[in-house]
């Protein structure tokens, strides 16, 4: 089977481009149900709200983080991970998951399509790792492994051999991604800010506020999907709060807004913070959970995975850093516009609270067409400097 040789040739470039074409339909898709009631033949299978909420965490953000790993541990193992016909095939299967319920009433075919992704995945990434010792990076196969059970009680509950897991399964799903966002950012934001600016400094570490990150976020995670009793909540959230505020100000310095690929990752990492924030209110307030959750979804998520796509797809394309698309800037800007009328407009104008998903999707769309038109030359084409 032949591949084109650039695009199959690691993992970021067919699975960066896949994920941003993605995140720009399904959210049109999304929208589209939402305000004209048309009928999708989806969801015939899959309840509105949880494909929604599903091809978020186990479409768009599988990819991104499939596409993420499959370069990342090329470079701390010095091991080739998949390209060609294996990453052809593997992305066909991530492909396969998406269309499936468009495509047929099947509803355990659809579900087979869907969960064989993430084992297959698994292997692959679990492979290099393993071959070379790096036992620092091993969590990962496991973190995998747990998405795939997730997903699999989600479709459990689809096809009626489960009650009441879906909700659950979707709500871990997102905290365990955040929560390894938190982890990649400790590992890369520091040095992206220190040494993407045009006068180097030195960020700042404080020793316990690293040592509290982890079990602060756990604790937050457990209080908030398990416990959910108020004061529990709350304090958890704002102790996590004021932990992730200690930290980003150590990595900021007032440079960062001179780079858009440097400044949209502390926009998203502060998301994380307006997140923490609005989920201890909404120990008392219920109706602010879902905003937070979508602080979490839409600005720390949506925010710092395109900040990364960005970042990795001229980097790592042999092109420099120092000069992005011109249209960085208004991707980056659209995407926190979208992430501020989705969880915040609504706190001051609720009346106005459908229409705010209406901007907030329609936003996000166009970041996004605007992404996949910028970088699509880059992940299809050589490397700048190889041509």
């Amino acid at each position: 089977m032949k591949t084109n040789n650039a695009l199959f040739s690691l993992g970021f470039r067919p699975f960066f481009l896949v994920a941003s074409i993605f995140a720009f339909l399904s959210i049109l898709i999304w929208v589209i149900v939402l305000f004209f009631s048309v009928n999708i033949s989806a969801f015939n299978y899959y309840p509105a709200t949880i494909w929604h909420a599903h091809e978020m965490i186990f479409g768009y953000l599988m990819a991104v983080i499939s596409g993420f790993l499959l370069t990342a541990i090329k470079n701390w193992t010095g091991i080739q991970t998949i390209n060609g016909t294996k990453l052809l095939l593997l992305v066909s299967l991530w492909i396969v998951g998406r269309i499936a319920p468009f495509m047929t009433d099947i509803n355990w075919l659809i579900a087979i399509g869907d969960m064989l992704f993430l084992p297959v995945l698994a292997y692959f990434v679990a492979l290099p790792l393993i071959q070379a010792s790096n036992k620092r990076n091993y969590f990962i196969i496991g973190l995998i492994i747990i998405f795939g059970l997730l997903n699999m009680l989600i479709h459990s509950e689809l096809l009626g051999l489960a009650t009441n897991v879906s909700n659950y399964a979707l709500k871990i799903g997102l905290y365990l991604i955040i929560a390894l966002i938190i982890i990649m950012a400790g590992r890369v934001l520091p040095m992206f800010s220190q040494n993407g600016v045009t006068i180097k400094y030195q960020v700042k570490k404080y020793p316990f506020v690293e040592k509290l990150v982890i079990p602060s976020y756990i604790l937050f995670m457990i209080s908030v999907i398990f416990i959910k009793i108020p004061m529990v909540v709350f304090i958890a959230s704002l102790l996590t709060a004021m932990i992730h505020s200690m930290r980003l100000k150590g990595w900021y310095n007032s440079q960062i807004w001179q780079v858009p690929l440097v400044w949209v990752l502390h926009v998203g990492y502060l998301f994380l913070i307006v997140g923490f924030i609005m989920s201890a209110i909404s120990a008392f307030k219920p109706s602010l959970y879902f905003l937070a959750m979508h602080a979490f979804s839409v600005g720390t998520v949506g925010i710092i995975t395109s900040g990364m796509m960005a970042r990795v797809s001229i980097g790592h394309t042999g092109r420099n850093l120092k000069h992005p698309p011109k249209t960085v800037y208004s991707i980056f800007l659209f995407l926190t516009l979208a992430a501020i009328v989705r969880s915040l407009l609504p706190i001051i104008f609720p009346s106005f609270y459908q229409w705010t998903i209406l901007v907030s999707g329609l936003l996000w769309a166009l970041a996004f067409l605007l992404f996949v038109i910028s970088y699509a030359g880059f992940l299809i084409k050589p490397r700048a400097d190889s041509m």
